[in-house]
């Protein structure tokens, strides 16, 4: 049966990114929005490419509330994911590729969890590309704070 992901992420994109782009990621949130016309990219070659940002199971806390914001005043989106999947086709992977010519977010972008992992795997956006980091975490006591 597969094991489900789940993926937390926060980024923005470059001014006057591609209204096809911005169409995508709106239908991705919403599919009774027209289909939009789809670039030649792996990403979408994947069974579940359309839904995954809205994916959900209850195998992680929290729920999907996955969101794409437009601020006026700078021209620019802002995207919003958790959600969580089985991972199939690496549907994740392919959606970072996808989304990261776009991006204007640096550095650390959020991660994802596998199923049975207690650690996350980090996303970060580079100079090379997306890159993904295991996280080992070390566990510590915060003195003198009451959690």
């Amino acid at each position: 049966m597969g094991m489900y992901t789940e993926l937390n992420l926060g980024v923005c994109f470059i001014e006057h990114a591609p209204k096809n782009f911005i169409d995508i990621l709106k239908y991705m949130l919403d599919d009774s929005l027209p289909d939009p016309q789809l670039p030649d990219h792996p990403f979408f070659e994947t069974e579940r490419w359309s839904w995954m940002l809205r994916c959900d199971s209850f195998y992680f806390d929290g729920h999907t509330d996955s969101s794409l914001q437009y601020k006026d005043f700078i021209d620019t989106y802002y995207l919003n994911v958790r959600c969580n999947l089985k991972n199939y086709s690496n549907e994740i992977e392919h959606f970072l590729n996808f989304i990261q010519p776009y991006l204007d977010t640096e550095g650390f972008l959020g991660y994802m969890r596998y199923e049975e992992d207690d650690d996350p795997t980090l996303i970060y956006n580079t100079e090379d590309g997306i890159k993904l980091f295991h996280a080992n975490i070390d566990y510590y006591e915060i003195k003198g704070v009451s959690v």
